[in-house]
């Protein structure tokens, strides 16, 4: 009877040792890209800045950018739930 005990907490040991090494893949994946996100806003603030409104995309980088901010929140909420 023990041996079934033993096997059964094994099993529910093993089980979540996978469930957390899958939320950590998923973390470091969603992490990876809340950095490019970050990366991309440093962009467009870069090239706003450097060609300001004369730019013909000016207000296209600046949507683009609040746009890109609140996936990269959305994303990072997320994360925090994982």
């Amino acid at each position: 009877m023990s041996d079934r005990y033993n096997l059964s907490d094994e099993l529910s040991q093993s089980e979540e040792i996978e469930t957390e090494e899958l939320q950590q893949s998923a973390i470091s994946k969603h992490l990876k890209d809340i950095c490019v996100m970050g990366k991309l806003v440093f962009a467009l603030d870069e090239y706003m800045l450097k060609f300001g409104r004369v730019s013909n995309v000016h207000d296209q980088c600046f949507d683009l950018k609040v746009q890109v901010l609140e996936n990269k929140k959305h994303l990072q909420e997320w994360v925090d739930k994982i």
